[in-house]
Protein backbone atom coordinates (compact mmCIF):
# COMPACT_ATOMS: atom_id res chain seq x y z
CA UNK A 1 0.00 0.00 0.00
CA UNK A 2 0.99 3.64 0.00
CA UNK A 3 1.95 5.42 3.20
CA UNK A 4 2.49 9.12 2.64
CA UNK A 5 3.59 8.69 -0.95
CA UNK A 6 6.00 5.91 -0.03
CA UNK A 7 5.18 2.81 -1.99
CA UNK A 8 5.94 -0.61 -0.57
CA UNK A 9 6.37 -2.90 -3.52
CA UNK A 10 7.45 -6.50 -3.14
CA UNK A 11 7.83 -6.10 0.62
CA UNK A 12 4.07 -5.82 1.06
CA UNK A 13 3.69 -9.10 2.96
CA UNK A 14 6.64 -8.46 5.25
CA UNK A 15 5.46 -4.97 6.10
CA UNK A 16 1.95 -6.25 6.64
CA UNK A 17 3.23 -8.65 9.24
CA UNK A 18 5.35 -5.96 10.81
CA UNK A 19 2.34 -3.70 11.19
CA UNK A 20 0.37 -6.37 13.04
CA UNK A 21 1.74 -4.98 16.26
CA UNK A 22 0.04 -1.67 15.60
CA UNK A 23 -3.33 -3.23 14.80
CA UNK A 24 -4.03 -6.64 16.27
CA UNK A 25 -1.64 -6.95 19.19
CA UNK A 26 -2.70 -3.75 20.91
CA UNK A 27 -6.20 -3.74 19.49
CA UNK A 28 -7.97 -1.06 17.51
CA UNK A 29 -9.82 1.64 19.38
CA UNK A 30 -12.17 4.53 19.11
CA UNK A 31 -11.24 7.86 17.68
CA UNK A 32 -10.37 10.09 20.63
CA UNK A 33 -12.28 12.97 19.02
CA UNK A 34 -15.54 11.16 19.77
CA UNK A 35 -15.05 11.93 23.43
CA UNK A 36 -14.56 15.67 22.98
CA UNK A 37 -17.57 17.83 23.69
CA UNK A 38 -18.04 21.29 22.25
CA UNK A 39 -19.38 23.09 25.29
CA UNK A 40 -19.48 26.86 25.42
CA UNK A 41 -18.73 28.25 28.85
CA UNK A 42 -21.32 30.80 29.84
CA UNK A 43 -19.68 34.16 30.29
CA UNK A 44 -20.54 35.84 33.57
CA UNK A 45 -21.89 39.33 33.43
CA UNK A 46 -19.93 42.08 35.09
CA UNK A 47 -16.24 42.72 35.31
CA UNK A 48 -15.00 39.11 35.50
CA UNK A 49 -14.75 38.84 39.27
CA UNK A 50 -14.09 42.53 39.97
CA UNK A 51 -17.71 43.23 40.96
CA UNK A 52 -16.67 43.89 44.59
CA UNK A 53 -14.62 46.90 43.57
CA UNK A 54 -17.54 49.31 43.45
CA UNK A 55 -17.37 53.04 43.84
CA UNK A 56 -18.89 54.88 46.80
CA UNK A 57 -18.56 54.78 50.60
CA UNK A 58 -20.78 51.75 51.20
CA UNK A 59 -18.43 49.41 49.36
CA UNK A 60 -15.18 50.79 50.73
CA UNK A 61 -15.15 48.94 54.10
CA UNK A 62 -16.14 45.68 52.37
CA UNK A 63 -13.30 45.93 49.86
CA UNK A 64 -10.80 46.89 52.56
CA UNK A 65 -11.88 44.02 54.83
CA UNK A 66 -11.81 41.56 51.94
CA UNK A 67 -8.33 42.76 51.01
CA UNK A 68 -6.94 42.50 54.52
CA UNK A 69 -8.42 39.09 55.28
CA UNK A 70 -8.02 37.84 51.75
CA UNK A 71 -4.28 38.50 51.78
CA UNK A 72 -3.95 36.55 54.99
CA UNK A 73 -5.97 33.64 53.68
CA UNK A 74 -3.97 33.50 50.45
CA UNK A 75 -0.71 33.53 52.38
CA UNK A 76 -1.95 30.70 54.61
CA UNK A 77 -3.04 28.70 51.57
CA UNK A 78 0.39 29.08 49.95
CA UNK A 79 2.15 28.03 53.15
CA UNK A 80 -0.16 25.04 53.57
CA UNK A 81 0.35 23.86 49.99
CA UNK A 82 4.16 23.78 50.32
CA UNK A 83 4.28 22.60 53.94
CA UNK A 84 5.46 18.99 54.40
CA UNK A 85 3.47 16.86 56.83
CA UNK A 86 6.30 14.36 57.19
CA UNK A 87 8.94 12.45 55.21
CA UNK A 88 7.97 11.92 51.57
CA UNK A 89 8.92 9.12 49.18
CA UNK A 90 8.60 8.88 45.41
CA UNK A 91 9.89 6.82 42.48
CA UNK A 92 11.71 8.11 39.41
CA UNK A 93 11.93 5.66 36.50
CA UNK A 94 13.85 6.01 33.25
CA UNK A 95 13.03 3.78 30.30
CA UNK A 96 15.27 3.28 27.27
CA UNK A 97 14.34 1.38 24.12
CA UNK A 98 15.59 0.83 20.59
CA UNK A 99 13.29 -0.10 17.72
CA UNK A 100 14.68 -1.34 14.41
CA UNK A 101 11.92 -1.08 11.81
CA UNK A 102 8.98 -2.33 13.88
CA UNK A 103 10.97 -4.78 16.02
CA UNK A 104 12.03 -4.01 19.57
CA UNK A 105 15.80 -4.56 19.66
CA UNK A 106 16.60 -3.44 23.21
CA UNK A 107 14.73 -2.22 26.26
CA UNK A 108 15.68 -1.35 29.82
CA UNK A 109 14.06 0.36 32.80
CA UNK A 110 15.91 1.72 35.83
CA UNK A 111 14.04 2.95 38.88
CA UNK A 112 15.20 4.96 41.89
CA UNK A 113 13.28 5.35 45.15
CA UNK A 114 13.87 8.80 46.66
CA UNK A 115 13.34 9.95 50.24
CA UNK A 116 12.68 13.60 51.00
CA UNK A 117 13.21 14.19 54.72
CA UNK A 118 11.83 17.08 56.73
CA UNK A 119 14.12 20.10 56.25
CA UNK A 120 17.04 20.27 58.74
CA UNK A 121 15.77 23.59 60.11
CA UNK A 122 12.48 21.87 61.07
CA UNK A 123 13.78 18.52 62.31
CA UNK A 124 17.03 19.77 63.84
CA UNK A 125 19.59 16.99 64.27
CA UNK A 126 16.94 14.27 64.61
CA UNK A 127 17.39 11.36 62.17
CA UNK A 128 14.58 10.22 59.89
CA UNK A 129 13.90 6.56 60.64
CA UNK A 130 11.11 4.18 59.63
CA UNK A 131 10.37 0.92 57.82
CA UNK A 132 8.47 0.52 54.54
CA UNK A 133 7.34 -2.14 52.10
CA UNK A 134 7.94 -2.28 48.34
CA UNK A 135 5.14 -3.98 46.39
CA UNK A 136 4.50 -4.76 42.72
CA UNK A 137 7.98 -6.22 42.28
CA UNK A 138 7.17 -9.29 40.14
CA UNK A 139 8.95 -7.75 37.12
CA UNK A 140 12.01 -6.51 39.07
CA UNK A 141 15.32 -8.10 38.10
CA UNK A 142 17.37 -6.84 41.04
CA UNK A 143 17.44 -4.28 43.86
CA UNK A 144 20.44 -2.28 45.01
CA UNK A 145 20.20 -0.43 48.33
CA UNK A 146 22.09 2.58 49.63
CA UNK A 147 23.56 0.54 52.49
CA UNK A 148 24.68 3.53 54.57
CA UNK A 149 21.05 4.65 54.87
CA UNK A 150 18.86 1.64 54.10
CA UNK A 151 18.79 -2.03 55.07
CA UNK A 152 16.87 -4.98 53.63
CA UNK A 153 14.66 -6.76 56.19
CA UNK A 154 13.50 -9.40 53.69
CA UNK A 155 10.08 -10.13 52.17
CA UNK A 156 9.98 -6.74 50.47
CA UNK A 157 10.54 -4.85 53.75
CA UNK A 158 13.19 -2.17 54.13
CA UNK A 159 14.34 0.05 56.99
CA UNK A 160 15.72 3.53 56.39
CA UNK A 161 17.65 5.77 58.76
CA UNK A 162 19.31 8.98 57.64
CA UNK A 163 20.18 12.47 58.75
CA UNK A 164 17.87 15.21 57.43
CA UNK A 165 18.75 16.74 54.07
CA UNK A 166 17.57 19.64 51.93
CA UNK A 167 17.80 17.47 48.78
CA UNK A 168 15.96 14.21 47.97
CA UNK A 169 18.07 11.15 48.88
CA UNK A 170 18.25 8.05 46.62
CA UNK A 171 17.90 5.04 48.94
CA UNK A 172 16.97 2.19 46.59
CA UNK A 173 17.59 1.35 42.92
CA UNK A 174 16.14 -1.40 40.77
CA UNK A 175 16.04 -2.67 37.20
CA UNK A 176 13.30 -4.61 35.42
CA UNK A 177 13.49 -7.82 33.44
CA UNK A 178 13.47 -6.74 29.75
CA UNK A 179 10.67 -9.15 28.79
CA UNK A 180 8.45 -7.73 31.56
CA UNK A 181 9.20 -4.06 30.89
CA UNK A 182 6.09 -2.11 29.82
CA UNK A 183 6.56 0.11 26.77
CA UNK A 184 4.66 3.41 26.97
CA UNK A 185 5.13 4.03 23.24
CA UNK A 186 5.91 1.90 20.21
CA UNK A 187 7.76 3.64 17.41
CA UNK A 188 8.65 2.65 13.84
CA UNK A 189 10.90 4.43 11.37
CA UNK A 190 10.59 3.72 7.64
CA UNK A 191 13.12 5.05 5.11
CA UNK A 192 12.73 4.91 1.33
CA UNK A 193 15.16 6.18 -1.31
CA UNK A 194 13.58 6.70 -4.73
CA UNK A 195 16.10 8.11 -7.17
CA UNK A 196 17.35 11.28 -5.49
CA UNK A 197 14.28 11.64 -3.22
CA UNK A 198 14.60 10.47 0.38
CA UNK A 199 11.31 9.80 2.17
CA UNK A 200 11.16 9.07 5.89
CA UNK A 201 8.16 8.32 8.09
CA UNK A 202 7.93 7.80 11.85
CA UNK A 203 4.87 5.96 13.10
CA UNK A 204 4.00 5.94 16.78
CA UNK A 205 1.26 4.38 18.88
CA UNK A 206 0.55 4.49 22.60
CA UNK A 207 0.30 1.53 24.90
CA UNK A 208 -3.47 1.42 25.65
CA UNK A 209 -2.75 0.01 29.12
CA UNK A 210 -1.33 3.35 30.29
CA UNK A 211 -3.45 5.02 32.96
CA UNK A 212 -3.14 8.41 31.26
CA UNK A 213 -2.07 9.44 27.73
CA UNK A 214 1.44 10.72 27.11
CA UNK A 215 1.53 14.50 26.72
CA UNK A 216 4.15 16.94 25.39
CA UNK A 217 6.03 14.25 23.48
CA UNK A 218 9.00 15.38 21.36
CA UNK A 219 10.17 13.46 18.29
CA UNK A 220 13.62 14.30 16.93
CA UNK A 221 14.81 13.04 13.55
CA UNK A 222 18.55 13.14 12.80
CA UNK A 223 18.96 13.88 9.10
CA UNK A 224 21.85 12.32 7.15
CA UNK A 225 22.68 15.55 5.30
CA UNK A 226 21.91 19.27 5.54
CA UNK A 227 18.72 19.60 3.46
CA UNK A 228 18.39 22.13 0.65
CA UNK A 229 14.65 21.50 0.29
CA UNK A 230 12.38 19.92 2.82
CA UNK A 231 8.74 18.88 2.90
CA UNK A 232 7.34 17.88 6.30
CA UNK A 233 3.96 16.82 7.63
CA UNK A 234 2.87 17.92 10.19
CA UNK A 235 4.87 21.11 10.83
CA UNK A 236 8.31 20.64 12.38
CA UNK A 237 11.23 22.79 13.50
CA UNK A 238 14.53 22.42 11.62
CA UNK A 239 17.85 22.91 13.39
CA UNK A 240 20.40 23.19 10.56
CA UNK A 241 23.49 23.23 12.76
CA UNK A 242 22.47 19.91 14.37
CA UNK A 243 20.74 18.58 11.20
CA UNK A 244 17.69 17.81 13.30
CA UNK A 245 13.95 17.95 12.69
CA UNK A 246 11.80 18.30 15.78
CA UNK A 247 8.07 17.62 16.16
CA UNK A 248 6.06 18.43 19.26
CA UNK A 249 3.01 16.22 19.83
CA UNK A 250 0.70 17.67 22.53
CA UNK A 251 -0.94 14.32 23.30
CA UNK A 252 -0.72 10.72 22.09
CA UNK A 253 -4.19 9.13 22.42
CA UNK A 254 -4.36 5.79 24.21
CA UNK A 255 -6.41 4.24 21.41
CA UNK A 256 -6.80 4.95 17.73
CA UNK A 257 -4.73 4.82 14.58
CA UNK A 258 -0.95 5.26 14.74
CA UNK A 259 0.32 8.82 14.44
CA UNK A 260 2.51 9.65 11.43
CA UNK A 261 5.36 12.12 10.99
CA UNK A 262 6.63 12.47 7.42
CA UNK A 263 9.53 14.19 5.74
CA UNK A 264 10.80 14.27 2.15
CA UNK A 265 14.03 15.78 0.91
CA UNK A 266 16.02 15.64 -2.33
CA UNK A 267 19.64 14.50 -2.09
CA UNK A 268 22.66 15.46 -4.16
CA UNK A 269 23.93 12.62 -6.29
CA UNK A 270 27.11 12.53 -4.16
CA UNK A 271 25.04 11.91 -0.99
CA UNK A 272 22.96 9.04 -2.39
CA UNK A 273 23.68 5.88 -0.46
CA UNK A 274 21.33 3.05 0.46
CA UNK A 275 23.06 2.86 3.84
CA UNK A 276 22.23 6.47 4.77
CA UNK A 277 21.63 6.50 8.52
CA UNK A 278 18.43 8.12 9.71
CA UNK A 279 17.67 7.92 13.44
CA UNK A 280 14.67 9.09 15.44
CA UNK A 281 14.62 9.96 19.14
CA UNK A 282 11.61 10.29 21.42
CA UNK A 283 11.47 12.37 24.61
CA UNK A 284 8.68 12.30 27.18
CA UNK A 285 8.13 12.74 30.90
CA UNK A 286 5.07 11.74 32.93
CA UNK A 287 4.15 12.51 36.53
CA UNK A 288 1.34 10.71 38.35
CA UNK A 289 0.17 8.65 41.30
CA UNK A 290 1.61 5.38 39.93
CA UNK A 291 4.94 4.26 38.51
CA UNK A 292 5.26 2.81 35.00
CA UNK A 293 6.59 -0.51 36.31
CA UNK A 294 3.84 -0.97 38.89
CA UNK A 295 6.32 -0.79 41.79
CA UNK A 296 4.74 1.02 44.75
CA UNK A 297 5.65 2.00 48.32
CA UNK A 298 3.60 1.09 51.40
CA UNK A 299 3.99 1.62 55.16
CA UNK A 300 5.42 -1.38 57.05
CA UNK A 301 2.33 -1.50 59.25
CA UNK A 302 -1.11 -1.00 57.72
CA UNK A 303 -2.65 2.28 58.77
CA UNK A 304 0.59 3.73 60.15
CA UNK A 305 1.82 6.90 58.43
CA UNK A 306 5.60 7.01 58.75
CA UNK A 307 5.94 8.68 55.35
CA UNK A 308 3.82 10.09 52.54
CA UNK A 309 3.91 8.62 49.03
CA UNK A 310 3.85 11.59 46.64
CA UNK A 311 3.66 11.72 42.83
CA UNK A 312 6.02 9.43 40.92
CA UNK A 313 7.64 10.20 37.58
CA UNK A 314 8.78 8.20 34.58
CA UNK A 315 10.69 9.57 31.62
CA UNK A 316 12.51 8.54 28.48
CA UNK A 317 16.20 7.75 28.57
CA UNK A 318 17.57 6.85 25.14
CA UNK A 319 14.37 6.02 23.24
CA UNK A 320 15.24 5.56 19.58
CA UNK A 321 14.06 4.12 16.29
CA UNK A 322 16.17 3.45 13.19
Amino acid sequence: GKYGGIEFGSEQATLGEAFEGFTDAWGGGLDASEFLENKKVKKQEGLSGLELLQTGDSAAPTAAAAGADGGKSLENLLVKSTEMKGPEMYILEEISAEFRESLLARVGLMGVVYLRTMPPKVSGDKDTEFSFRVEGTSSVKRFVIQSSRCSNLGNGMFHVRTAPSEEPIPILKYSLLPRLTPLPLRVRLIKRLSGTLLSVMIQYVSNPELLAPLTDVTFVLKLPVDPTLLKVSPKAVLNRSERELKWHVPEVPLKGTPGKLRVRMPLDSADIDEELEVVGYVKFSVQGATSLSGVCLKPATEGKTDFYEVNHRYQSGVYTCN
